[in-house]
């Protein structure tokens, strides 16, 4: 496929040296790379002096396309695994006798390149990878051999610059120039003669000496190596996105179109694997060719290509000491950029910059309000897009690897309930709930069928946890009440409780309401029968139950409920599960920076407090008041709500902490970015008169 010529000037030409009559600006000498890798690039680029112009085309065909007859040049042309390169060389010297050819190899082709440079069909041969004094010195022996070629055969292949070594002649021409334009046939006749002799001497020795190939280099695309046996899907799927990234990258579509991109297609790829290597060793091989395309870009003043360029570079390592340079020629350039620069980084997906640049813009009234307005608007969208698009496809992964609730902070289960909560439509999730709370109830159905109660139990608290039906659920706890009964049917005179905390146990009806409870009526049983052959087993169910409540509060990062449970659980007795718990919460405490304190009142309430009164206390005309202390979190939600003081002690307790977590705040802000806080509140409760 052919792509567009890349070209990247200096700042400015250097002026020209006196002609007869005025001074003439010397044209800049054109370096053509010929090669299809890449990384090339940059390596030559950064070795050229100002007086030069360096052009990028993918093939020998290419550059015999776009490349004016006769210019004069110097051509680093990259002939790793060339199998007819005295052809190759042919075609270049008829197509311009100026052409002063470089071979770029790797070193150990360097002696297939001998009788070349003997018979000077190339001028020098440059080992890869390139290492600057044999690159510097073959393009001071290319400059000077295309000024001898140029003087040999006249001017006029510098489209009007003047001939190097023109002026010792005093503006005359040599005697074999004179001729030559007498005769315009005689150069052409010349360099044809030397051409089928080089060629033929070329041709010869390279049969006498074996015909010396240059070896060839791995092939980049080589198919990847299975990544492991955890997921055979799963690594399946990682495998055909790694290919497909690689032929992208051989097509040059690196950050467009963005569905079919390298860098989306290497990025799908972690997502599955975050531990891949060829993802990741492609995604720097990216980001090396991304810096390079801005600094063209930039000296092309192509903005638009250089920042979506830059962003993704950006996007791919945020550390790339090479940005800073970048942003600053960026930045003196911002009045030509307008929005452009925003938008780039919320194409790239760099979302937290994209941010800072708005903040930036409104500061400095460089945008007006009503475009900053409009590019939060697709800054929030796209965000969110993003978002639910990461779900989906997290979801969707932990189904094909069968992890749906466990581990419980990277299960389908906990994506499912992620996505929910940051506002991802019903629509999309319908087809995964539907597949989570199929495989589930399943589950929950053969646990039940195999007399394994305990694991029944915590399906359901599963499946409660995700919104599956309520008929579905009520039906599986109909059947493993039932299933319960028949295993031991309750000998007479059996605790009232033993029968309640079982059932309590299966409706998921674990630590609350606090009076009718698994917990409250298994603490019955203790104070009643605490010889009770059933205990044991169903403490044990029942402390289970509580833990995995604890564990999902630190993962949700609310330590203050976290602690609530354990200390419950520690009630009934202790078990490793808890001392690790215990131990977790400890480290997350002191994990925790401190946090800023603000009045409630200084915060902006975007969905405010709707109390429901409790019904006991309703009916016996009871008013009190309850004082809590929370977190009001970076986006707004209330977390970590704890009790401080109630007046009558637990009446309104469990109503007050109800209705302050469907509270929403508008995020409070510090240094100019959402910022979590801590806060208190006291909520009263009255009756209407």
């Amino acid at each position: 496929m052919q792509s567009a010529t890349r070209q990247s000037e200096a700042a400015a030409s250097q002026p020209a040296e006196p002609n007869s009559a005025h001074t003439a600006k010397r044209a800049k000498l054109s370096v053509l790379l010929v090669t299809g890798d890449d990384l090339l690039w940059p390596q030559i680029g950064a070795h050229l002096g100002s007086e030069m112009v360096l052009k990028q085309v993918d093939s020998v065909d290419e550059l015999l396309t776009t490349t004016p007859a006769g210019q004069p040049a110097i051509v680093l042309w990259d002939a790793r695994g060339q199998s007819d390169a005295a052809t190759v060389l042919s075609r270049l010297q008829l197509h311009s006798p100026c052409f002063a050819v470089v071979a770029l190899d790797d070193a150990g082709g360097a002696p297939a390149w001998t009788n070349p440079i003997a018979l000077r069909q190339i001028i020098a041969q440059v080992a890869i990878p390139v290492l600057p004094e044999e690159l510097q010195a073959a393009i001071d022996s290319g400059r000077e051999e295309v000024a001898a070629r140029t003087a040999l055969l006249g001017g006029d292949g510098m489209h009007g610059a003047a001939a190097p070594g023109a002026a010792a002649h005093g503006g005359a021409m040599p005697p074999i120039l004179a001729d030559a334009r007498k005769s315009p046939w005689l150069p052409a006749a010349i360099i044809a003669g030397v051409l089928i002799a080089a060629v033929g001497a070329f041709l010869l020795v390279r049969h006498n000496a074996g015909a010396v190939r240059p070896t060839p280099v791995a092939s980049p695309t080589a198919a990847p190596q299975p990544a492991g046996k955890a997921s055979a899907a799963a690594d399946e799927k990682v495998d055909l996105l790694i290919e497909k990234a690689q032929q992208a990258m051989l097509e040059r579509h690196f950050i467009d179109p963005v569905d079919s991109s390298a860098l989306t297609l290497y990025r799908r790829a972690l997502v599955l694997d975050p531990d891949n290597g060829e993802a990741h060793q492609g995604l720097q091989r990216l980001a090396e060719i991304l810096i390079a395309r801005v600094q063209s870009a930039l000296d092309e003043r192509k903005f638009d290509m250089a920042l979506q360029s830059l962003e993704s570079a950006r996007s791919i390592n945020p550390a790339d000491g090479r940005l800073a340079a970048l942003d600053e020629r960026i930045t003196s350039l911002r009045a030509e950029l307008g929005p452009a620069q925003i938008l780039a980084a919320i194409n790239a997906q760099n979302f937290d910059r994209a941010a800072l640049l708005l903040d930036e813009a409104a500061r400095s009234k460089s945008l007006s309000n009503a475009k900053v307005a409009q590019l939060r608007d697709e800054l929030r969208r796209r965000r969110e897009d993003a978002d639910a698009a990461n779900f989906l496809k997290l979801i969707d992964t932990r189904l094909q690897q069968d992890k749906l609730t466990e581990p419980r902070n990277d299960s389908a289960a906990y994506y499912l309930t992620q996505a929910r909560a940051a506002g991802v439509s019903a629509a999309a999730l319908q087809p995964l709930s539907q597949e989570i709370d199929k495989r589930l109830l399943q589950s929950a159905r053969t646990a039940i069928d195999q007399r394994r109660f305990t694991d029944a139990d915590r399906l359901l608290v599963d499946l409660r946890s995700i919104g599956a039906p309520t008929a579905a659920i009520a039906g599986l706890q109909h059947d493993l009440i039932a299933a319960r009964s028949q295993q031991s049917a309750p000998a007479a005179g059996q605790p009232q409780s033993l029968d309640l905390a079982q059932s309590r146990l299966a409706q998921g009806k674990i630590t609350e309401p606090d009076n009718d409870s698994a917990l409250f009526y298994v603490n019955q049983l203790r104070a009643a029968d605490p010889k009770n052959a059933a205990l044991p087993r169903l403490s044990s169910a029942v402390q289970a139950a509580i833990l995995d409540q604890a564990r999902a509060a630190l993962d949700a990062a609310q330590p203050a409920k976290a602690d609530a449970l354990l200390q419950l659980a520690a009630g009934l007795g202790p078990s490793a599960d808890l001392a690790a718990l215990t131990q977790r919460l400890a480290q997350t405490k002191q994990a925790t920076p401190s946090m800023l304190e603000v009045p409630e009142a200084s915060l902006t309430r975007v969905k405010g407090i709707q109390v429901d009164y409790p019904p006991e206390a309703l009916r016996k005309n009871v008013e009190g008041w309850v004082e809590l202390e929370y977190v009001v979190a970076a986006d707004g939600k209330v977390a970590s709500i704890t009790v401080v003081d109630s007046s009558p002690p637990g009446v309104f307790d469990a109503a007050a902490i109800r209705a302050l977590s469907r509270v929403r705040y508008k995020p409070a802000l510090q240094g100019g970015k959402p910022a979590a806080v801590g806060t208190k509140i006291r909520i009263a409760f009255k009756l209407s008169k």
